[in-house]
């Protein structure tokens, strides 16, 4: 009798599983990439919000016909009003006094109610200005905006060009090419001689914006293992808002704004040598069959993480194994068509969680970033404010890290749209004599509280779709939140400062509640649940159950489909 010899196969393991066992989820080689990953970062986010305080609020006047030496202070015309550094009212008698900033009526018209074509700044506290070199005053404010909302759409483009590319040919490639756009443009910046040329520039660095903070972040949560990936997150975001309180100290001491923009653009000069100290990501090289040159990554991984990899470790994985399929189980594979943005829309459940979180994206990034560019909306001084509004970002990412599997997603997002939103409403109400204690305090609640928002929702969000149209979902979704910050730059940088501070507390504050009260009750809670795969998955809710034996003989499933 002849026994049957089986084969015995060595059991495959996927890549996640493969890293932590031989490298560990976050070993020595793995702190110190994510830690150069993320140093770019700082640079990113102080482009990002430069312009706040290169075209920084400073008092002007009309340029009078007998000026001679430009001065700001003038016998020839009466102060209106006077501002101490916590932009409350002062006599007018401390107009010397340091921090006191003093306004004249002719700002836009002379005495003669004539259109001013010049004006003189007061370089008390501010050396030069953008502001000051191309005349972004009176009617000429839409500049300002514009020049903001250049970024943004910069931003919205390198959002769709450096996804793409990063898959394509690297995120080492993607992530240097986006390091050397940024560099050119912050010089270009610097040195521009006209506005429009400095808004293009502003464009180019927020097109690198993504090539350098998306991908920096995928980097990261592609070198460690599962359990650390949340984290990897969190503390990018907390990179992102160091370069904020960098950005407010430097403001500080370097008013010209030329030479503001050359101490942010020099840095990045240092990570020119990343094409040598940081790889290519070893996930990216396994998911191309590059086999060989993630081991040569992964073998020098290894030799500072004290491990040992086995030889020819790349026929351990899963994903080396073809893949083959019993004749029954090919019958049960039933094709599945592309689906497009306009099947978002075409069954109730699907069409509801859309049209909601597409409200919220674009909200959620007006008040962030509106907040962000104008910290001092509350009350306040702008450099202060800005140190403050950047540093409570910190311990609002770790809250959310904390709170975001324990809580729920839901209560999360509606929380802290609702405290954003009650914390700029309140504040209107209390009138403009607001304690600057308290202003601070009102700002820092709600730029943490629009933080936590803004983080849980790259969180929230995936789970809302199925698997089948959840790609296409999130790119709309990062598209209109583009459209949100734009938005923002106008409201911010154009509205409120032309006529009144109220003109971008109501709408944000309005909004944030609206967009609560839109989460608490038309969408899901996530948490915990797996995520959905298909649409009718999604239709079907909770009492969905996959299966042929379980699809109803009335064809239902295929009518909502």
């Amino acid at each position: 009798m002849t026994i049957p010899t089986t084969k015995i196969r060595q059991k495959k393991m996927k890549f996640d599983e493969f890293l932590f066992t031989y490298l560990g989820e976050m070993g020595k080689y793995q702190k110190i990439q994510f830690l150069l990953v993320c140093l770019p970062t700082i640079v990113v986010s102080m482009h990002a919000l430069s312009w706040t305080f290169a075209s920084v609020d400073t008092p002007f006047r009309c340029k009078l016909e007998f000026d001679k030496n430009l001065e700001y202070f003038t016998p020839n015309l009466k102060f209106s009003k006077c501002l101490d550094s916590s932009d409350k009212e002062v006599s007018i008698k401390d107009y010397k006094k340091d921090g006191v900033s003093c306004y004249y009526n002719e700002k836009c018209q002379d005495q003669k109610n004539r259109t001013c074509s010049e004006h003189v700044f007061d370089h008390s506290k501010v050396k030069y200005t953008a502001t000051e070199r191309w005349e972004i005053t009176c009617d000429r404010g839409w500049i300002k905006a514009t020049i903001q909302a250049a970024y943004y759409v910069g931003q919205m483009a390198g959002s769709m060009t450096f996804g793409v590319l990063g898959d394509k040919i690297g995120r080492k490639k993607v992530f240097f090419l986006a390091i050397i756009i940024q560099i050119i443009s912050a010089y270009t910046i610097a040195l521009a001689p006209f506005w429009w040329l400095y808004a293009l520039a502003r464009a180019g660095t927020g097109f690198s914006h993504p090539g350098i903070f998306v991908i920096a972040v995928v980097i990261g949560m592609e070198l460690v293992g599962p359990q650390y990936r949340k984290l990897a997150s969190v503390i990018t975001g907390l990179f992102f808002a160091l370069g904020q309180v960098f950005l407010a100290i430097e403001a500080i001491f370097f008013t010209d704004y030329r030479i503001l923009h050359v101490v942010i653009a020099t840095p990045a000069l240092l990570f020119l040598s990343y094409w040598w100290l940081v790889p290519e990501s070893a996930r990216w090289l396994v998911s191309q069959k590059r086999y060989t040159e993630a081991d040569q990554v992964l073998q020098k991984a290894a030799k500072v993480n004290g491990a040992t990899l086995p030889d020819q470790w790349w026929e351990q994985l899963d994903d080396n194994q073809p893949a083959t399929t019993s004749s029954a189980e090919e019958a049960e594979e039933i094709p599945k068509k592309a689906l497009s943005g306009a099947d978002l829309f075409k069954t109730p459940e699907l069409r509801k969680r859309t049209l909601v979180v597409f409200f919220l994206w674009p909200v959620i990034s007006m008040v962030y970033y509106g907040m962000a560019m104008k910290a001092n909306v509350l009350g306040g001084d702008i450099y202060t404010s800005s140190i403050f509004a950047a540093l409570v970002e910190i311990p609002a990412l770790f809250v959310v890290y904390l709170l975001i599997d324990r809580i729920g997603r839901r209560l999360l997002l509606a929380g802290g749209l609702f405290i954003a939103g009650a914390c700029l409403i309140l504040n209107w109400l209390m009138g403009t004599n607001v304690p600057l204690a308290v202003a601070i305090a009102q700002m820092m609640v709600t730029k943490g509280a629009i933080t936590g928002v803004y983080a849980a929702i790259y969180t929230y969000s995936p789970e809302l779709f199925p698997t089948t149209i959840r790609n296409t979902a999130m790119g709309f979704c990062s598209t209109i939140a583009r459209v949100g910050a734009i938005a923002a730059s106008y409201v911010s940088m154009w509205i409120a400062e032309r006529f009144g501070k109220v003109f971008m507390i109501i709408p944000f504050g309005s909004l944030a509640v609206i967009a609560a009260l839109l989460t608490l009750f038309f969408l899901p809670e996530t948490m915990g649940k797996p995520l959905p795969e298909s649409v009718e998955e999604i239709e079907a809710g909770d009492g969905y159950q996959s299966g042929q034996e379980l699809q109803p003989l009335s064809g239902k499933t295929e009518e909502t489909a």
